[in-house]
């Protein structure tokens, strides 16, 4: 279509029927991907990626969800995927998970499936591809997914308390609210009442007919896409789908599956619900509308709308974020949104979502209200559209840098999204060429029609969905008192928004200049280390895995184990404050504006004995990367209101801490291994409005102002041409006092300590951790030994406390080292669940019993998997940036690769190695630490 067709276009979409839609050309379908259909309705996507090399993905997506229960089935569909790891045609019982962990397939990371509303979906991920029979016997799997789940009444049974204990996870304060306001929401309509979750109800007392009965009508080929992405033989991916499921019939009077509708409301609907789990007041304001139906997302009037979602919602945002710093604010927090009503793909939404200050829920609730009247009534300026173009353009161009590189989930969700709702997948070469083409001949009037349709005044379609903090003596608004507020707010003159932009550079004058003193290559990982003039380092690897990235990370000795007493209440926002804080001579908001269109962000970074700085780029905006880092060092500009924001956003989200059950129990692990010490706990409210702004800017200037004991780290797609100048220009300029600080020691629990508590709660949960771990020295051996064991642990974790006892959803184990001020190791092998009250006396001395069983010999089938998993993950994590940048701080700070002899290290590890490491370092410390949080029926 020509230019000059484009804004007639673009206003027919504020009208759109089946009819104008056709006024644009279709979106191309990348021809990289291979799209096929079985004569049995069976859709198949495969694509050759070899990014990363030799592993790929497998899926299976089901047009099907919860909206397709019957009031008898409810939460079934749910089931049935937890079943679908429990026993198949080809794979009995648990050895499906098995075979996969064999193969280097890890449980949870890269083997999962998902329930919503109107999707199922099974996938293993990474799975290598050198192996031609397993590749063969994933196929298998996904075919055993679709049509040949056994459902045996055994393991139905079994899994019933699973899914029970998944239901007392996830079913906490707000959770519990929306399920409980669905109904109204929905106007008692289907979707009110088929949360995924479902009835426990159901789960218990289901006949397992009734189960089969929704497997058999639901799970058909003509409902299923098979979706394989990754390093493997498109042609034999192809022959394999037609032999597998080619035979697959579907009965002629097969139920279709029909979308489910939304009704319209023609009064408003106000909902207001409260929670004593619930921490802060939080809204909903949703303004229904037409979905786009699918048959017209063919179309590129559907890439023109959602480029004009982003844009609207990148600048309503900002105002947002804006408002949200003045001190008169009644809102901490705010965001716009254009998308799904609620739950219902079948019902379009523009969506506001405010956190309210405490006490001021009804004024929050106006102001949130009021800006987005405020753009309906008289729209977006020039200039904010102008820096809405640039940032999407900005991400179009990052995106096509790396077209080469997209990782096989990129393409997985797309073509998940494809089967199940139309969602066009063009390549990224013609995305690209049309947006470029659209945006530039899209003005700011469109997108200001486009506004004044989202943003709707009447009461028709309106809904509001108040959850909040439950406590005694707080007053909650009525639904009249809502109704008058939007009232009122649509009867306000407002004015025109004012956009304040600052035109400068972010550095007005340039520094002076250091020097490169010294060059030093490592062959053996492949970097460059730099001695500049100041007495900084830098440490600098050039990648090629990603073409738009550049990672970037400064580290230097003393962390906030230094605090006085007085300040250690402190940490918990000492970067984030420094982070809200502005640069130079913009504030915090200003800074946000003139960053807009530029790929590059830097962090504060703190932990107990180091602090530095964290960021990413693109080549393109490598510079304003190394302005970021300059200014961070030097300039940080206090911004009373960006600090305020911060300050009182913590305190509300803290201020009911005591009710949520995680956070007591996480609060209670760290006091307890850290014998109550402020540096580990979490704040009070009080603790957080206490904090002194001044005192935080006075503290990051004694940690970062100055770059002498600093270590900068670049690794990614740079240009050395252009990056060493700009080291000199940014880095080597920097100032070079030197910290005087000195870390200090964190006590920490020794022995054994116990600490068994109960806690009143409405969903009764028992949470638990067994800690146990050693001082050593750092090597990668011990590293190696300590995940192992983790690992093996966890396998008899889940065997006998999830599957044998079904006493929890999940039972994990994990290890962690961390290093004390003179750079000693704490090994840590940490056994936890969330566990089934009933069960719990039963569960717990599992933990004990696990590791005995390690200790005595890990059993060779499991240690084999671990081996697999981790080689594996070790060729895929080679390829990664993150991984590099990682290796780099670990040789620099500790003086050990983890990289070069790490696969050598795994596969001379044997079991009499893992048993003499848990029994001779780990259990010989006799330090062992138990929390245990006993829940009570409130």
């Amino acid at each position: 279509m020509k230019p000059k067709n484009l804004l007639a276009a673009a206003m027919l979409l504020l009208g759109a029927t089946p009819t104008t839609a056709q006024q644009m050309p279709p979106i191309p379908v990348d021809s990289k991907v291979k799209i096929g259909h079985l004569d049995n309705g069976l859709t198949y996507y495969i694509r050759k990626n070899n990014f990363p090399e030799h592993v790929a993905s497998f899926y299976i997506a089901q047009k099907v969800g919860s909206i397709n229960e019957n009031e008898d089935q409810r939460g079934l569909a749910h089931l049935l995927e937890h079943l679908a790891f429990n026993g198949t045609e080809h794979f009995k019982d648990n050895t499906l998970q098995e075979y996969l962990q064999s193969i280097g397939v890890e449980y949870g990371r890269n083997l999962n499936a998902y329930t919503s509303i109107d999707k199922t979906v099974y996938f293993f991920t990474d799975v290598p591809t050198t192996r031609p029979t397993a590749v063969d016997s994933c196929m298998l799997i996904l075919k055993d997914w679709s049509n040949g789940i056994s459902l045996t009444q055994k393991a139905i049974d079994d899994e019933r308390d699973v899914v029970h204990n998944e239901y007392r996870m996830r079913m906490v304060g707000q959770q519990r609210m929306i399920e409980r306001s669905l109904p109204r929401l929905y106007q008692n309509e289907k979707y009110g009442f088929r949360m995924p979750i479902g009835l426990m109800s159901v789960i218990d007392g289901c006949n397992p007919e009734t189960l089969r009965d929704y497997y058999r009508k639901w799970y058909r080929p003509d409902n299923q896409a098979i979706i394989v992405v990754g390093d493997v033989d498109v042609d034999h991916i192809e022959a394999q789908i037609k032999t597998l499921f080619a035979d697959i019939k579907v009965p002629a009077d097969a139920a279709k599956v029909i979308p489910e509708q939304v009704s319209p409301n023609d009064t408003a609907i106000y909902v207001v619900d409260k929670d004593k789990e619930q921490q802060y007041d939080l809204f909903l304001i949703n303004m229904k509308h037409k979905a786009i139906p699918d048959e017209m997302k063919v179309n590129m009037d559907y890439l023109l709308m959602k480029y004009m979602d982003n844009a609207l919602t990148l600048m309503l945002n900002t105002r947002f974020s804006e408002k949200a710093q003045e001190p008169d604010c009644p809102y901490l927090q705010a965001v716009g949104d254009n998308g799904d009503y609620l739950m219902s793909r079948t019902c379009g939404a523009f969506t506001l979502t405010g956190l309210a200050k405490e006490g001021q829920v009804k004024e929050a609730y106006a102001a949130v209200l009021r800006e987005a009247k405020r753009a309906h009534d008289f729209g977006f300026t020039a200039t904010e559209y102008q820096r809405a173009r640039d940032e999407i353009k900005s991400q179009i161009e990052k995106s096509l840098a790396n077209k080469d590189k997209m990782k096989n989930e990129q393409f997985t969700t797309q073509y998940v999204d494809h089967f199940i709702a139309n969602e066009p997948i063009p390549s990224i070469e013609d995305e690209s060429a049309i947006l470029q083409q659209l945006i530039p001949n899209i003005p700011v009037e469109v997108i200001n029609m486009y506004a004044k349709k989202l943003i709707c005044n009447s009461d028709t379609n309106f809904v509001t969905l108040m959850m909040m903090q439950e406590k005694d003596g707080k007053a909650y608004p009525t639904e009249q008192q809502l109704a008058d507020i939007v009232k009122g707010v649509r009867a306000e003159k407002l004015e025109a928004y004012v956009d304040h932009v600052k035109n400068e550079p972010l550095i007005a004058q340039l520094p002076k200049a250091g020097k490169i003193r010294k060059t030093v290559e490592n062959k053996v990982l492949g970097y460059k280390e730099l001695t500049l003039s100041n007495g900084a380092k830098v440490i600098m690897k050039k990648t090629d895995f990603k073409d738009n990235e550049i990672l970037f990370s400064a580290k230097a000795k003393v962390g906030y184990s230094a605090f006085e007493k007085a300040d250690q209440s402190s940490v918990m926002l000492m970067t984030q404050a420094l982070d809200a804080s502005g640069l130079g001579n913009f504030t915090n908001a200003e800074l946000e504006k003139a960053m807009a269109g530029k790929q590059a962000s830097v962090k504060f970074t703190m932990d107990p004995f180091y602090h530095g700085l964290s960021g990413k780029s693109t080549p393109k905006d490598i510079e304003t990367l190394m302005q970021l880092i300059y200014l961070d060092m030097t300039a940080v500009k206090k911004d009373e209101k960006s600090f305020a924001n911060l300050q009182n956003t913590y305190a509300t989200i803290l201020a009911n801490q005591s009710n949520n059950p995680n956070l007591v129990f996480q609060d209670s692990v760290q006091s307890t291994v850290y014998l109550g010490s402020k540096l580990a706990r979490i704040p009070s409210a009080d603790d957080i409005k206490a904090i002194n702004y001044d005192r935080l800017l006075a503290i990051g200037k004694q940690y970062y102002g100055n770059a002498k004991d600093f270590t900068f780290y670049f690794v990614g797609n740079y240009d050395e041409a252009t990056l060493l100048p700009l080291i000199e220009q940014y880095i080597a300029s920097l100032p070079a006092k030197g910290c005087t600080l000195q870390n200090k020691d964190i006590p920490y629990a020794k022995g054994k300590v116990s600490n068994v508590f109960t806690k009143a709660m409405s969903n009764p949960q028992n949470q638990v951790q067994e800690i146990w771990y050693a001082m050593m020295p750092y090597t990668l051996k011990a590293d190696v030994l300590a995940d192992m064991a983790a690992r093996l642990l966890e396998m008899k974790y889940l065997r006998s406390i999830r599957e044998e006892l079904s006493a929890a959803y999940h039972a994990g184990a994990t290890a962690s080292v961390f290093t004390d001020k003179d750079g000693l190791a704490a090994v840590n092998i940490v056994g936890s669940a969330q566990l089934n009250p009933e069960k719990s006396d039963a569960a717990i001395p599992c933990f004990f019993q696990g590791m005995k069983e390690v200790v005595a010999g890990a059993d060779a089938a499991d240690l084999q998997k671990v081996k697999e998993i981790l080689l594996k993950q070790a060729d895929v994590d080679s390829r990664e940036n993150s991984h590099w940048l990682s290796v780099l701080i670990n040789y620099a700070t500790r003086g050990v690769d983890t990289h070069t002899d790490y696969k050598k290290t795994v596969n001379e590890i044997d079991s009499k190695q893992i048993s003499d490491f848990l029994q001779n370092t780990i259990l010989k410390s006799g330090n062992h630490v138990e929390v245990i949080m006993k829940a009570v029926k409130e």
